[in-house]
């Protein structure tokens, strides 16, 4: 066991501490029996005395020994142990159990851990700062990579849950609207980028997609320290406060167009139906018939009747004097 490898668990064979306990109780009776009888012996000259302090000795270490060796665990929690400076097996079953005492003991949690990084502020892949921050939850499954193979594993989970949203914050889009507004004018550079963003996972719509790869880019830098991690997720998300008003502007400019484009196309598909029911014949009688220049008028007086945002004034005609 001495020359096992310190990154995989080994297992320690420990023993049931109350046997431990309950032979350590009568050996400490029969060391200070043994001790009182062999005085008594010893002041009285007797051939026996000496033989009744040796049990007494040997008595009082084997109890001292036995007590020092327990050791109780909770559930989710296990126990390294290292003999003279080297990796000797991992406990890592709750209860009262007795071990070598000559052993060094580091108790390690099991149970499940959240732990949240601060907000930092970092460019997208379009280039915008934004700040972000998410919460990690983990737990180590590896009691023995996590107490030799980091220094602190709690700090080293910390330090790479904030690398790894950098990572993955510096390569996704904030939304896809940003990729969609790169116009015409833009470079080929920037209409590239807009390309590659628009195939890529967004952090503000697709939030599932994201955490996914949040937990296997994790679970990849932490699986060092015997950790794995079991879910990830972003708790704050927004543009960083030099460019916030600017694209609180353009959003809503975005969600203007987008409301005036569907506004437009249902006026159109009114006026093309209100038009063709009115050319059509319905019950034995002919529609009405319109020129191209009539068909025209009709339609523009329509479309800027439902698209206008003024209540339309009706113009009524009732003919020329004669």
């Amino acid at each position: 066991m001495a020359g096992a490898s310190v990154t995989q668990d080994v297992p320690y064979r420990a023993l049931n501490g109350w046997l431990a306990l309950f032979i350590a109780i009568p050996c400490l009776a029969l060391a200070a029996l043994a001790f009182l009888g062999g005085g008594v012996l010893v002041l009285g000259r007797g051939s026996a005395g000496p033989a009744f302090l040796i049990v007494a000795a040997v008595a009082l270490i084997a109890g001292i020994i036995l007590l020092a060796g327990l050791i109780t665990l909770k559930p989710r929690q296990a126990a390294v142990l290292t003999l003279f400076g080297r990796y000797h097996g991992t406990i890592a079953r709750d209860g009262f159990w007795w071990r070598n005492p000559l052993t060094a003991v580091a108790k390690v949690s099991l149970a499940t851990e959240a732990q949240e990084t601060k907000i930092i502020t970092v460019n997208d892949l379009m280039g915008n700062p934004i700040t972000i921050a998410a919460a990690a939850i983990w737990r180590v499954q590896d009691a023995a990579r996590a107490t030799f193979d980091v220094g602190s594993y709690h700090e080293f989970v910390s330090l790479q849950a904030e690398a790894a949203l950098r990572n993955i914050a510096s390569t996704r889009p904030y939304d896809h609207d940003e990729a969609d507004n790169v116009g015409e004018e833009a470079n080929d550079a920037k209409r590239r980028l807009a390309e590659k963003a628009t195939r890529v996972a967004s952090l503000r719509a697709d939030r599932d997609a994201i955490h996914a790869d949040l937990i296997a880019e994790l679970g990849q830098r932490v699986a060092l320290a015997g950790v794995i991690v079991e879910d990830v997720r972003i708790t704050h998300l927004a543009y960083a406060p030099e460019i916030a008003g600017a694209m609180l502007k353009r959003q809503q400019a975005g969600a203007i167009i987008a409301a005036r484009r569907q506004i437009v196309e249902g006026a159109v598909a009114i006026v093309r139906d209100t038009i063709r029911r009115l050319e059509l014949a319905e019950d034995g009688h002919a529609g009405i018939v319109f020129d191209d220049q009539g068909r025209a008028s009709m339609a523009q007086n329509m479309l800027i009747m439902i698209v206008g945002d003024r209540e339309a004034t009706p113009v009524v005609s009732v003919g020329a004097k004669p």
